[in-house]
């Protein structure tokens, strides 16, 4: 089917001025855009070209919406899809669980009208920066040039919100591209098998922090993200207590937050290395539950300890009745099977107020603090919480 162009967007919609829009974003974030305004169009393009990222407007005339994705999928387009409609979010997710289920990467939504910082956004997200090769991220991990930085995260803690977990997200200090965010360059590891290393990478440098807060009388935990493919390595939870030997930690201080898809091969290994690291203390977060075809059988086989309700529900948790109904079932549903709940993806303060009154136990968001380096998460727990709160380890 040819070679997919790493910087190409291909945007289909009938709104001539849409396009214009789109093609003037896209130049202003360094992306190729290609415009198709019919369904012949789209299916030329297709034909032509490989996007790393498809903009599909499910209102088409000639092909709707979801003939497209099965367009796309039946001729087996490997790219990026996000969807765009002026339709409600109901329509819109109903169109993207239906792209999952034809085996699409289904990257989101985008209700018109949109916002341009919102395009803007959506493509720097999703576009992986020209020229990135495997050779460059192999180096990258040799040379060091991997950063990992720390999103704060609030517990539930006698009533009140306590900062008492990070999670660790990966960065690149790319010579050439600056700082690149992890859906640069993951695509890319995992493609190449790398994302082990880059797992292995935030891994140790997670429990190497944990015993620095420690040691600064931090009583600080974190969390981070397991690659599918370490969720095959039997090993792997060997190892993993020798790296909390190593650098003072407890397993009780690491969350490692894994998607369904990990778990749906060889589930019997999945099984025997989960319950191996839950035995051994270390918790385990079952992340982006409410999207797509999350399954319920999952969540209670499998020994999680935690699950993290997708930011796509989150974020129209505070404006979509429907949005409120599933998260707050989500979250009885968590309690009723013994589970934390963990709330990502929180940007107001109204999602905030509303997930605070539905009893969630964790929230993680901008609203409440970015991504920062290590460095400066002391510096925002004095400002969240005071510098003698409850927060630190007490004697």
């Amino acid at each position: 089917m040819g070679t997919r162009e790493s910087n190409l967007v291909l945007a289909v919609d009938d709104d001539a001025d849409f396009l214009e829009l789109i093609e003037q974003i896209g130049a202003g974030v360094g992306c190729e855009v290609a415009l198709a305004d019919s369904a012949a169009g789209f299916r030329e393009q297709l034909a032509a070209r490989r996007p790393a990222l498809i903009l599909l407007d499910l209102q088409m005339p000639g092909m709707d919406g979801v003939e497209a994705l099965r367009y796309i999928a039946r001729n087996g387009v490997a790219c990026g899809v996000l969807l765009v409609s002026g339709m409600d979010q109901r329509v819109l997710a109903s169109a993207r669980q239906l792209g999952e289920s034809l085996g699409l990467s289904m990257l989101g939504t985008l209700q018109k009208p949109a916002m341009i910082e919102e395009i803007e956004a959506l493509l720097q997200r999703h576009m992986r920066p020209a020229g990135l090769t495997e050779e460059e991220l192999r180096s990258a991990i040799v040379e060091h040039e991997l950063v990992v930085h720390y999103q704060p995260k609030l517990l539930r803690v006698r009533g009140d919100w306590a900062v008492r977990i990070a999670e660790a997200l990966v960065r690149w200090r790319h010579p050439r591209l600056g700082l690149l965010q992890p859906g640069d360059f993951l695509a890319l590891a995992e493609q190449s098998g790398l994302i082990v290393d880059v797992t292995d990478f935030v891994l140790t440098d997670a429990l190497r922090q944990i015993g620095h807060w420690r040691a600064c009388g931090l009583d600080m935990a974190a969390a981070v993200n397991l690659s599918p493919r370490l969720v095959q390595d039997r090993e792997f939870p060997d190892r993993l207590a020798g790296v909390f030997r190593e650098f003072g930690a407890t397993p009780e201080q690491l969350t490692l937050e894994v998607t369904e898809a990990a778990s749906l091969h060889d589930p019997d290994l999945v099984m025997d290395i989960f319950t191996r690291l839950r035995v051994k203390g270390v918790g385990l977060s079952l992340d982006d539950f409410g999207t797509g075809a999350s399954s319920l059988t999952q969540l209670y086989r499998m020994p999680f300890s935690e699950v993290k309700i997708d930011s796509s529900l989150v974020s129209e948790v505070a404006t979509s009745k429907a949005a409120a109904t599933v998260v707050r079932a989500i979250i009885e549903l968590g309690h009723n099977l013994s589970l934390k709940v963990c709330a990502e993806g929180v940007e107001t303060s109204a999602a905030f107020e509303m997930l605070d009154q539905m009893g969630c136990d964790a929230l993680q968001g901008d609203f409440i603090a970015p991504a920062m380096p290590a460095s400066e998460i002391e510096a925002f727990i004095s400002v969240w919480e005071g510098a003698n709160g409850a927060l630190r380890i007490r004697d």
